[in-house]
C-alpha cells in the first residue's frame, strides 16, 4: 500500500468477519434500516444484529441465520451494521477531500524550507520522498509495462486508458509505443499538476488527456469513447492492497469495449514461512549480562501484517532461512474477474526443514502477455533495491496460538511433518492475516 500499507491489523483470527451488506445511498439507506428494525434480528459472530436477507447474503444460505441467536424480544431492537468502514475499497492520498496542510507546516519558524516545496501539500510531498521516486527508478518495472503494452497496442489504432495514472510514466509509454489516444486518471490534484507537465514536456499532450477524479467516479461521456486498452498499476506491498480488482472491473467492465486487453491480465499473492533469527532480535527482547527481558514480550505483535521496510530492512538482507515453499494464496485474472468477499483460505504446507516458524512472509506475481513475471519475490528484489523501497514484501510475526500465556509461544516445526496455513481476508481483501494449525495425527504419520 505504499505509505498507505506501513501497519495494517486484520480482522481477530478467533472469529470469522462479521456481516456487512452493501450499503445503499441517500435516502434509500434510511428507508433499508427502517424496514428492517421491523425484521427479526440475530446475532451474528462480531456481536452485532442482522437481518435474516443479511444473514443468506454473506453466508449463502440460511444455516448460520437458523444457529444464530435471536435478539431478546424485551429488549429493543438494533438496528442491523449496513456498512463499516473496511468494507470500503483504497482510497488513495488526494482521493478524497480534505483540508491540505501545507508542508512548511511542519518545521518551526526558523528552519529552512525550500520555497519551491513550501506551499506543496504535506501529505503530496512525504509520499513523493517515501516512495514515488524508488517507484520511478524501478526500471524493470518500467520495461515490464512497457514489454506488455507493447504486445497490445495497434500504432495509430489503440486507444488507452490508464487509472491511478500517478506520474504518469505508463501513459507516456503507451504514447510512445503509438496509441492513438490516453486518457489518464488520477485522483491526486498535485499528482494530476505534476503528470501534465511531464507529458507536455515528453511531446504527447496532444494524445493523452489527464482527468482529476476517483476512476470509479468517470463515466464514459467524460472519456468521449470506450477504450479497447485498460492499463493500471494499482498493487502495493500486497497484490489487492490498493484495491487493483476492485477498481480495475470497474473501469473494465462500465468504461472500456467489451473483451479489452487489460494490463496486466494476471497476479497472484503468495506466502511463505520464514525462520530468522536476525528478525527475532528486532522483534523480541530476551536477556542481556543476566538481565532477564522476557516481560517485554508480551507486548509483541503477531497480529498485523507489515511492510518490511517498517522494521527497518530490506527483507533480502537480513539472513534467513524459508521453512517452505511458495504458497500461492489467491491468484487474480483481471480481465475476467471480480472482487467479492474471499472466504478464509487453508493451505496444506510441508515444512522442508526443522526449526521455528518466526514469520509469514507475503509477496507477489504479476503476468501480462509478451512481458513475462514482476514480482516482490526477495529473490528477485535482491539486485532492485527501488522496488524494495516503494513494494517491498509483507511480514507477519507467528506465535504457537495453541499455547496460551503471557507471553507468545514459537511455532516449532519438524520436517516433512504437515501443517496448515490460514489465511483470514479483511473486508476489503486489501489485507490478510495468517495462523498456522497443527495437523491431528500428523507427528503420527510421518513417525510411520
Amino acid at each position: 500500500l505504499k505509505l498507505q500499507f506501513l501497519y495494517l491489523i486484520a480482522p481477530p483470527l478467533c472469529l470469522p468477519p462479521p456481516l456487512t451488506p452493501a450499503m445503499p445511498g441517500g435516502d434509500k439507506a434510511k428507508h433499508f434500516q427502517k424496514r428492517a428494525g421491523k425484521e427479526e434480528l440475530r446475532y451474528d459472530t462480531d456481536g452485532k444484529a442482522y437481518n435474516k436477507q443479511a444473514f443468506i447474503e454473506y453466508y449463502g444460505d440460511a444455516s448460520r441465520w437458523e444457529a444464530a441467536k435471536p435478539v431478546s424480544a424485551g429488549k429493543k431492537k438494533e438496528k442491523p451494521v449496513i456498512a463499516h468502514e473496511q468494507d470500503r475499497a483504497f482510497v488513495p492520498t488526494g482521493g478524497e477531500a480534505k483540508k491540505e496542510v501545507p508542508f512548511s507546516r511542519g518545521f518551526e519558524q526558523h528552519f529552512f524550507v525550500p520555497k519551491r516545496i513550501r506551499s506543496k501539500p504535506e501529505e503530496f510531498i512525504s509520499t513523493v520522498n517515501d516512495w514515488h521516486y524508488a517507484m520511478l527508478n524501478d526500471h524493470p518495472r518500467n520495461e515490464f509495462y512497457e514489454a506488455a503494452l507493447k504486445e497490445v497496442i495497434v500504432p495509430g489504432e489503440s486507444r488507452c486508458l490508464e487509472i491511478g495514472a500517478g506520474s504518469g510514466i505508463l501513459s507516456c509509454i503507451a504514447a510512445k509505443l503509438g496509441a492513438k489516444s490516453v486518457v489518464a486518471i488520477e485522483a491526486n490534484a498535485a499528482l494530476v499538476k505534476l503528470s501534465r507537465q511531464i507529458i507536455q514536456l515528453n511531446g504527447y499532450e496532444d494524445r493523452v488527456t489527464v482527468i482529476q477524479d476517483m476512476s470509479d467516479k468517470v463515466d464514459t461521456k467524460r472519456l468521449g469513447y470506450r477504450p479497447d486498452v485498460l492499463l493500471s498499476e494499482l498493487f502495493g506491498t500486497l497484490m489487492l492492497s490498493e484495491s487493483a480488482l476492485t477498481y480495475v472491473a470497474q473501469a473494465r467492465d462500465k468504461l472500456c469495449a467489451p473483451k479489452c486487453a487489460v494490463v496486466p491480465a494476471r497476479a497472484t499473492q503468495f506466502a511463505q514461512l520464514v525462520s530468522s533469527t536476525e528478525l527475532v532480535s528486532l522483534t523480541s527482547a530476551r536477556e542481556w549480562g543476566g538481565i532477564k527481558l522476557s516481560p517485554f514480550n508480551t507486548f509483541a505483535d503477531t497480529a498485523s501484517l507489515v511492510f518490511s521496510k517498517m522494521h527497518g530492512f530490506r527483507f533480502s538482507s537480513i539472513a534467513h532461512e524459508f521453512l517452505s515453499g511458495r504458497i500461492p494464496i489467491h491468484a487474480v485474472d483481471f480481465s475476467t474477474d471480480k472482487q467479492g468477499r474471499l472466504p478464509e483460505a487453508r493451505h496444506r504446507v510441508v515444512p522442508t526443514a526443522d526449526g521455528v516458524v518466526h514469520a509469514v512472509m507475503a509477496s507477489w506475481e504479476a503476468y501480462s502477455p509478451g512481458a513475462g513475471t514482476m514480482s516482490t519475490h526477495p529473490d528477485d528484489t535482491r539486485s532492485n533495491l527501488p522496488r524494495d523501497m516503494h513494494w517491498g514484501q509483507g511480514i507477519q510475526l507467528i506465535e504457537d496460538r495453541a499455547v496460551t500465556g503471557d507471553v507468545p509461544e514459537p511455532f516449532v516445526v519438524k520436517k516433512g511433518e504437515p501443517i496448515d496455513l490460514v489465511t483470514t481476508f479483511s473486508r476489503n481483501a486489501v489485507t490478510m492475516q495468517f495462523r498456522l494449525e497443527r495437523v491431528e495425527g500428523a507427528e503420527a504419520e510421518v513417525a510411520a
